[in-house]
């Protein structure tokens, strides 16, 4: 890596010496400054199209004379063109071949800018025989690949969760759970910022329906935050462009009792751009569940096997609206506040067999849970451009506070019918947590080619929580209190300072980025029934190099390296112990450390026809791996915790195949195959596990008619292991038919999930003193109905500078209509 750093910048060194004294500089001028410019974008929505090949070729011969890749903003520039004819062929995966003719450079005219060249998604209209082709569903590039949920009727009503169940990358179980690449240590972003979720909560709180677009990169560049095992995903939102009032509104419910419902209204006019959305969610989930404990902590085996059925619902609203001032052509000011308040109930029922060979006892257990939470959002983002193309500075302002409480009750009985209580237990958590950023970005470019981008920022958290614990045998009125035996509470704070800084050149056949990011981070975790608090002062260094190759016959080459953090999630440092019911009891590790990843890939892609190939080939080792371990507390009760075990490693491959074998029938085919192996230490000694994990994902899309798709979804994921166990494979399907109606102002979708109820999840742990088991089999199938309805009426404004690139804030609500 040193090497090939030395050797590009000696290369750029050479590029830069002056010419000889007796060298003619009007013939080096028109033989080394000839450039064609250009930008390149999608057409009508005008999106930028980052990473697409621009060719020219000589007249009258179509000699290949040059070519480049568009960058962030779809700006291109080939340079060291001789005076002469040429025409331009632009392309890009996904879209048409668009040709630019009648390009003329001479000694007079050496820089030419052929101005906007718009890509037409590769789609076609075949009315004559009442069918369409599609639209891409997954775009590939370079650093990352961008799918569009708008192309999976399949996911309609639900939630982001239920959209990327559909991309590369990433795997969803019937829970729920996601997953990147074996790993469930990922960052997610909305619109670029950070959320005050965890990943899970947070994909759960946004309706597909509001979502644009979903990008997955999984190796990010310094520019990121390094945080996450796996890499980002981030959600950007829709916004409208549209002069006037637009919007869309969305209502669905299912056969589980679930409905929602959300909004997104625009007024937009020369100066100002006024942006409201809300949604409002109650999604519920109910299944069966069965567990079987063994503890051979004692001379006696102790064996608890339970049956039972959990209902599961979460409840949630949120609003928000700003707006977007263009001060100039050079100058956007964006302000938007945000609220929600968020609520999930578990309620369960179950009958337990719990016996040794000294005693027998049957019993029933309700098992009821609450948790709740509001937030308050802040931002403020500035964007200024320059006369110069691709030279930018931009900053924002994020702040966000909130609450939440955490409340369970477990009850006992001999019998249900009954007032036979055996012991009661209630447990309380609840606090609350600021957070604050500051980022500032500078994007400098030397030549067309050769780029610059700077930026530094500020992360400041702040989370205090307590915990309480009761236990009674006869019901009572108990409220908490700091008198409390068992009453406890923490206080966490942590800022982190970063600076990065990326380098870049692109040219006809190569590219490279190399970054490098480093973030001094002070966190302190005060526990009050522990004199010391836990502290930590480090700095930390991220080094990134992306590099890629245009290859011919439409073939591209690209290969990336990152180092990486996966910080411990705040419920793993909390110290005090949680009682989750009568058998499991939970304790965090204040002094855990965080893991380190090195992330490498290098990927193939070839356009076939309108469809493409890719494959890409990854390697990921984590130090300090942190891992969930289960060990016997009392006798049948058993003892969650966390710690440092060692390393683990995923070498795999993932495949992905776009194709259209008839104009109206979409194929997608995705897989992933990898090798997990990890080795540590446990309490019982060493530990080594590996298994070979694989998951395909098979998506049909046809149009029947213009307005009608039907899709149909299959997936599997084969069985993995963990420190202490092991997790069965599962599969599912899914089906759906959308209807366009109005001129498609109006569009119904009806999807059924699981449509063969095959979406059955098995986990097994095991140690030296104990054997647990456990099984879930959630409702299937669940049929939905999804209505959508645009309102957009007015003509589409052509951007100004301000709003020309995606290179800068993303927008605060997102995309197009």
């Amino acid at each position: 890596m040193i090497f090939l750093f030395a050797l590009i910048i000696n290369v750029s060194v050479l590029k830069a010496q002056p010419m000889p004294a007796n060298t003619d500089p009007e013939t080096v001028s028109v033989a080394r400054k000839g450039v064609v410019k250009g930008r390149i974008v999608e057409e009508g929505s005008l999106i930028a199209l980052e990473y697409a090949n621009i060719a020219i070729y000589s007249l009258p011969d179509s000699l290949l004379a040059g070519g480049a890749i568009a960058r962030i903003n779809g700006a291109f520039a080939i340079e060291e063109l001789k005076p002469g004819k040429y025409y331009v062929d632009a392309k890009f995966i996904g879209y048409e071949h668009t040709l630019k003719n009648e390009i003329e450079i001479s000694r007079e005219n050496p820089e030419v800018n052929i101005g906007v060249i718009q890509l037409i998604p590769a789609s076609e209209n075949l009315q004559e025989v009442n069918v369409v082709a599609q639209d891409r569903p997954i775009v590939y590039n370079i650093d990352k690949k961008v799918v569009d949920p708008s192309q999976f009727p399949t996911t309609a009503g639900g939630t982001a969760t239920d959209v990327l169940a559909n991309t590369p990358s990433v795997v969803v179980d019937i829970e729920g759970n996601v997953t990147m690449r074996g790993s469930s240590n990922f960052t997610v972003l909305v619109d670029g910022r950070p959320t005050p979720f965890d990943p899970a909560d947070a994909l759960e709180q946004i309706p597909a329906s509001t979502i644009r677009n979903i990008e997955i990169i999984t190796n990010p560049s310094a520019k990121y935050d390094p945080d996450g095992n796996a890499g980002i995903i981030n959600i950007n939102t829709k916004k409208s462009k549209l002069t006037g009032v637009s919007g869309i509104m969305n209502a669905s419910g299912d056969t589980n009792g679930s409905y929602s419902g959300d909004f997104l209204l625009n007024f937009k006019r020369e100066k100002f751009n006024f942006f409201v959305n809300g949604n409002l969610q109650n999604r519920q989930r109910e299944g069966e569940y069965s567990s079987i404990n063994k503890s051979f902590s004692t001379p006696d085996t102790i064996f608890t096997i339970s049956d039972g059925y959990n209902q599961r619902g979460r409840e949630s609203w949120s609003l928000k609206t700003g707006f977007d001032y263009y001060i100039n052509d050079y100058n956007t000011l964006t302000f938007s506040i945000g609220g929600n308040d968020r609520k999930s109930t578990s309620d369960g029922l179950s009958d337990t067999h719990e016996y040794s060979s000294e005693y027998d006892l049957k019993s029933s257990t309700n098992q009821l849970g609450e948790r709740s939470g509001k937030e308050l959002s802040m931002s403020l983002d500035y964007r200024k451009t320059f006369e110069k193309d691709e030279q930018e500075l931009t900053a924002y302002l994020y702040y966000e506070t909130g609450n939440s409480e955490d409340y369970s009750l477990y009850n006992r009985y001999f019998d249900f019918n009954t007032d036979s209580l055996i012991s009661g237990q209630k447990n309380w958590e609840a606090g609350n947590d600021q957070q604050f950023r500051f980022k500032a970005d500078y994007v400098h470019p030397f030549t067309e080619q050769l780029k610059l981008e700077a930026g530094y920022q500020l992360r400041i958290d702040r989370d205090y929580e307590w915990n309480d614990v009761h236990w009674y045998t006869g019901f009572e009125d108990y409220k908490p209190s700091e008198d409390s035996e068992y009453y406890s509470d923490t206080y966490f704070y942590r800022n982190i300072h970063s600076l990065y800084s990326t380098f870049s050149q692109s040219g006809s056949f190569f590219g490279y980025q190399l970054g490098l990011r480093t973030e001094y981070t002070n966190r302190s975790l005060e526990y009050s029934k522990q004199d010391e608090p836990s502290t930590i002062n480090r700095w930390d260094f991220f080094p990134t190099v992306h590099l890629s190759f245009q290859l011919p016959s439409e073939q591209q080459i690209i290969t990336s390296y990152s180092r990486r953090i996966d910080r411990p999630r705040g419920y793993y440092l909390e110290p005090f112990m949680t009682y989750v019911d009568a058998y499991n009891v939970r304790v965090g590790n204040p002094d855990i450390e965080p893991e380190y990843i090195n992330s490498y890939e290098i990927g193939y892609q070839k356009q076939l026809g309108k469809g493409f190939l890719s494959a890409e080939i990854y390697h990921r080792k984590t130090v300090n791996k942190i891992e969930r371990l289960t060990s016997v507390y009392e006798e049948n009760i058993m003892l969650g915790t966390v710690d440092n075990i060692g390393e683990d490693y995923s070498t795999g491959l993932e495949l992905m195949l776009n194709t259209n074998p008839t104009k109206w029938w979409m194929f997608n085919l995705m897989g992933n195959a990898y090798h997990y192996l990890v080795e540590g230490q446990l309490q019982s000694g060493a530990v080594s596990q590996e298994s070979f994990n694989w998951h395909t994902r098979m998506s049909n899309t046809f149009s029947v008619t213009p307005t009608t798709k039907l899709q149909f979804d299959l997936m599997y994921h084969s069985p993995s292991v963990t420190a202490q166990g092991r997790r069965e494979g599962f599969m599912f399907t899914n089906l759906a038919i959308r209807q366009d109606l109005f001129d498609k102002k109006l569009n119904v979708t009806l999807a059924i999930r699981d449509l063969f109820d095959t979406a059955k999840f098995g986990y097994v742990s095991e140690g030296s003193e104990f054997y647990s088991s456990r099984n879930f089999d959630m409702k299937s199938p669940v049929a939905s109905l999804t209505l959508s309805y645009k309102i957009n009426n007015y003509r589409q404004s052509k951007p100004n500078n301000a709003e020309a690139s995606d290179n800068g804030m993303m927008d605060m609500g997102g995309g197009e209509f």
